[in-house]
């Protein structure tokens, strides 16, 4: 197909009401669409983003899919917005991610045959976590989420096989360990550069599909996909299997997660999809449990305000570093005694990782 320009025009009259001026100051990164119901989120590398402009004597949109650009005039009357013209670049797209475009443009901003839209919208600002969000809802209900950064691409540390160690709540003193079970059992999740991920249980195998979001707010996150497992009653360990993919089929779910890795090659990766309930791997598979010390540590109080601190019954704790949602240290202690404090940290999520001489433990806390 030959590079084209389509171009829709209905013009209608502009009028100025009244608006939010703050959506004029951002370019609105697209997080989600949720069109007849059903959640779409954007898939790796797609930036789909909506920018509004006041010229004035009107307001203008413009708007990036995968490809193609979209851009138009619009009108304002109280918390609505109306497309007065429209026009869409028509270049070719065959990358297998062009579905998005269509839905963000064909879907939600226009229809199939690019008829003209009133949109509600919402605004949110926290001047605490430094995020700002807007939200789009067409006279359908159909909802576009935005926020005020881009996605970004996830942390290459994600891409490998990793190896379930430990289950835990947190507001409990009790572990599961996974080198406990008996008869044995070797969990594990491959994420592949791709997002696709498979894995094993306990005797069955599973395939499925990530995608990847980020904000200001929650963090990083995992939405499973298309989960498919083999289908096998196992002999042992049932409980635990559907406990585990249970994580992995719920709608709209979306993994909180952490991911790390030091200079040893040692790496670690947990995520929690309902709170309070951490799944944390390794890179390496579990050992037998003569060949390692359990080491159940506690952290306390969560949430906290000034100071954090850690009890453990295993071996004595050599070091701690604590990382902010995005995985950057923002506490480093080489010598540890039982406390941190934690007073000058913005509210949030945080992830604390306590080494000792028998391994790595991550725990996460809230600062209020």
């Amino acid at each position: 197909m030959n590079k084209l320009l389509l171009v829709l025009v209905f013009f209608i009259g502009y009028y100025t009401n009244a608006q939010i001026p703050e959506i004029f100051e951002e370019t609105w990164h697209l997080r989600s669409l949720k069109i007849d119901g059903e959640v779409n989120y954007p898939p790796l590398g797609v930036e789909s983003n909506i920018h509004f402009e006041d010229n004035s004597t009107d307001y203008a949109v413009n708007a990036n899919g995968v490809e193609n650009g979209l851009f138009g005039n619009i009108t304002f009357s109280g918390d609505t917005f109306t497309f007065t013209d429209i026009s869409i670049s028509l270049l070719d797209c065959d990358m297998p991610n062009c579905y998005y475009e269509d839905l963000y443009f064909q879907s939600f901003l226009t229809t199939e045959n690019f008829d003209l839209k009133t949109f509600t919208y919402d605004y949110f600002e926290s001047s605490i976590y430094n995020y700002k969000s807007l939200r789009l809802t067409d006279s359908n209900g159909n909802i576009a989420r935005y926020v005020n950064e881009p996605i970004g691409e996830p942390d290459e540390a994600l891409f490998r096989t990793w190896y379930l160690h430990s289950m835990e709540g947190d507001l409990s003193e009790e572990v599961d360990y996974i080198k406990d079970y008996d008869p044995p059992i070797n969990p594990t999740l491959t994420i592949n550069e791709d997002l696709s991920f498979t894995g094993t249980a306990s005797c069955n195998d599973f395939s499925g599909q990530f995608f990847y979001t980020n904000d200001n707010f929650d963090g990083p996150r995992l939405i499973p996909s298309g989960f498919q497992e083999t289908g096998e009653t196992c002999a042992n360990h049932n409980g635990f299997e559907d406990w585990y993919f249970f994580q992995f089929t719920q709608e709209n779910g979306e993994l909180i997660f952490y991911v790390g890795e030091n200079t040893n090659g040692e790496a670690y990766f947990s995520f929690d999809l309902l709170p309070g309930f951490t799944f944390n791997f390794e890179n390496s598979p579990v050992l037998a449990t003569n060949d390692i010390a359990s080491q159940n540590v506690v952290i306390f109080p969560n949430p906290v305000a000034e100071t954090l601190f850690i009890k453990t019954t295993g071996t004595p704790i050599q070091a701690v570093q604590v990382y902010d949602a995005f995985g950057k240290v923002v506490v480093d202690k080489v010598k540890f005694e039982n406390d941190i404090d934690v007073a000058t940290l913005q509210t949030g999520i945080y992830f604390i990782d306590i080494e000792s001489s028998k391994g790595h433990t991550i725990k996460k806390f809230i600062k209020k």
